[in-house]
């Protein structure tokens, strides 16, 4: 009979083992729950970035209601990255959204700068009312507030995405699948 209830709990013990190993390999290499890898934390901003457009020209909203169309330099291209950026642990948080607030870091190795929306756009005619404005300048964000926008950046026609790094008012790094 002790044979018996030793054999069992042996069973029971491997059992255990096996299942654990399982559950513990489920959980690391495909979690339950599926999660955004262009929604990404820093200290106090979340930034959500959605897939770059890769373009040539580009209507949108100047901050003053205008509708302007951006144009891409000869040989190069327009890479349009639309953001949200929220502020979720500041009572207040400045951002001062320019040329060194964040860079581009394409598969080839490059680092691109934004560019300010206003010295690549002319004024346009088109009446569309559905365009996004540009996150460009000085804003205050308060606690749990949030800036949608887009952030312009001139590339090579090669451009292929990498990595997005945030600077401004925070450090958030952003991986762009292939």
């Amino acid at each position: 009979m002790r044979s018996l209830s030793n054999r069992f709990l042996v069973l029971i013990a491997i059992a255990s083992v096996l299942l654990s190993v399982i559950v513990t390999s489920l959980l690391i290499f495909k979690p339950f729950e599926d999660y955004d890898p262009l929604y990404v934390s820093g200290r106090t901003l979340y930034i959500k970035a959605y897939d770059p457009v890769i373009t040539k020209e580009y209507d949108y909203l100047d901050l003053d209601n205008s509708q302007k169309t951006l144009f891409a330099p000869e040989g190069k291209s327009l890479v349009i990255l639309n953001l949200e950026v929220t502020n979720a642990a500041s009572a207040e948080i400045r951002i001062i959204s320019d040329e060194n607030s964040s860079e581009f870091i394409s598969t080839d190795g490059f680092t691109y700068k934004p560019a300010n929306p206003s010295s690549v756009s002319l004024d346009s005619t088109k009446n569309n009312k559905d365009l996004a404005y540009p996150i460009w300048g000085s804003f205050t964000l308060n606690n749990l507030e949030r800036a949608e926008g887009f952030l312009l950046f001139i590339v090579k026609d090669s451009f292929k995405p990498s990595k997005f790094a945030w600077n401004a008012s925070d450090r958030v790094l952003i991986s762009f699948d292939e």
